[in-house]
């Protein structure tokens, strides 16, 4: 067969959101990921699933638990009720817990937002979902068979989050690797990808999330600064506040300031922490104590004091916040109604305090336009009808989960596949890539795949 893989991309739009891939292996059908787009509301949010027809889906392949990756699952499962969903060990654990936390959320929203369609899915459907879980240990392979032919699925750990993967397809001598979210990079909390030499790799499925954003500085240079501002804010008697990503991030810097207490470069004070990140440490603990990849015990929130804030009781108008003291809270880009929204609320308007942003904050949500106003005069946090003077300190780290663009051209470059195809990633990220390799590897065929065309490969 001259073009054993047939890509088809589900998302409605080019760019990081509803990530879901139609792939098409000889007879097998594989569909990875089901996410939902965190910038858009409703039906609006998920993946374009009329493409999938009315053929069987022979599998469903998960790369990790965030929702842009799994925020859809329920209800592509319900298209395609007989497919096994092949995960791994700390996925399973841990997408029932986000998409539960989903679910809230979207009842909340169609009250508050109006949206008849809310909630696209109910609890009994992620119920469901995990008896139809398949586990597969980092590097173990499953063998598919279908009318005469078999294909070999297998998953390597991929950085990025607690149980990220990237994924080997191969079928008849040809082999296909995706990379899905991936750091190369060790964090405090997680090994970074442990990626074979691929020796005859036909397609690459490169993520480009990092494609427009150039790395000014080192990770641990980042965290050094990150603890620096932490320490001044807490001398000067002020308060810092977090925001964080509930699932790995949240995790990450708690071991980041566990390590720095234990060095003497984190000063005494009391650590808040609420959230959905809080929800995902049991997760966190037994893992760390399977997987010599994962950094992490429960014992380090002991060792560190942890409180539990009390999100019911804060308001702007009238909470005083305690002082000094580091808030690491969800989410990490404000969203509203949740514990860090409304802390920062509290926390703008004092110069002694400050607020650290440690992740991307896209431009149309609370914390994005914070950051691109900081040198404005006042903020209005609008759910809360609360207008602040932007006195504190407002930062921004680069330590993302995500590999730098260059590693993953690099990455690209020494697996020597016959073709690369751009996924994950805003369509200037994507450029940057398609440039790169014009550049520097002529050869080579590049795809950036428009959304719902299928492409023979």
């Amino acid at each position: 067969m001259n073009n054993p893989f047939v890509i088809q991309d589900l998302n409605c739009r080019k760019d990081i959101g509803a990530n879901c891939l139609l792939i098409q292996v000889g007879p097998f059908r594989l569909v990875v990921d089901s996410g939902m787009d965190p910038k858009h509301l409703g039906n609006d949010s998920l993946p374009n699933f009329s493409l999938l027809g009315d053929q069987p889906i022979d599998f469903i392949i998960l790369t990790h638990s965030h929702l842009d990756h799994i925020g859809t699952l329920p209800i592509l499962s319900k298209k395609a009720p007989k497919a096994p969903i092949l995960v791994s060990i700390p996925t399973s654990l841990l997408a029932p817990l986000m998409l539960n936390n989903s679910y809230s959320v979207m009842c909340r929203q169609k009250k508050e937002k109006e949206i008849p369609e809310y909630p696209l899915f109910t609890k009994a459907d992620v119920l469901a979902l995990e008896k139809r879980f398949f586990t597969l240990n980092f590097g173990q392979s499953y063998t598919l068979a279908k009318e005469g032919h078999s294909a070999k699925i297998t998953m390597y750990p991929a950085g990025h989050v607690l149980g990220a993967v990237s994924v080997l397809i191969e079928y008849e001598g040809r082999q296909l690797f995706i990379t899905g979210d991936i750091l190369f990079s060790d964090q405090n909390s997680l090994r970074g990808a442990q990626i074979p030499q691929l020796d005859h790799l036909d397609v690459l499925m490169l993520e480009t999330t990092r494609g427009s954003t150039e790395r000014t500085a080192l990770r641990r240079n980042e965290e050094k600064r990150l603890l620096s501002i932490i320490r001044k804010t807490i001398e000067r008697g002020g308060a810092c506040l977090i925001p964080a990503f509930a699932l790995g991030r949240i995790q990450e810097l708690l071991v980041l300031m566990y390590n720095a207490k234990r060095s003497h470069q984190l000063p005494n004070c009391p650590i808040f922490c609420s959230g959905l990140g809080m929800s995902l440490i049991n997760t966190f603990d037994e893992m760390g104590k399977k997987l010599r990849s994962v950094n992490f015990s429960r014992h380090i929130l002991k060792q560190l004091n942890i409180k539990q804030l009390r999100r019911s009781k804060i308001d702007p108008h009238t909470t005083r916040l305690k002082r000094p003291a580091i808030y690491l809270l969800s989410s990490g880009m404000l969203a509203e109604h949740t514990p860090a929204y409304n802390i920062a609320a509290c926390l703008l308007g004092d110069s002694d305090n400050s607020i650290c942003f440690v992740g991307h904050c896209d431009p149309t949500t609370p914390g994005g336009q914070l950051l691109q106003n900081r040198n404005a005069e006042t903020f209005t946090f609008e759910e809360s009808h609360f207008t602040a003077p932007i006195k504190a300190s407002i930062e921004h780290f680069d330590l993302s989960g995500h590999a730098d663009r260059n590693d993953l051209y690099q990455f690209a470059v020494l697996q020597h596949p016959k073709a690369v195809v751009l996924t994950h990633g805003d369509p200037d990220a994507r450029q940057w890539f398609a440039d790169q390799f014009a550049k520097n590897a002529s050869g080579l065929k590049v795809l950036d795949p428009e959304v719902g065309v299928p492409y023979n490969l």
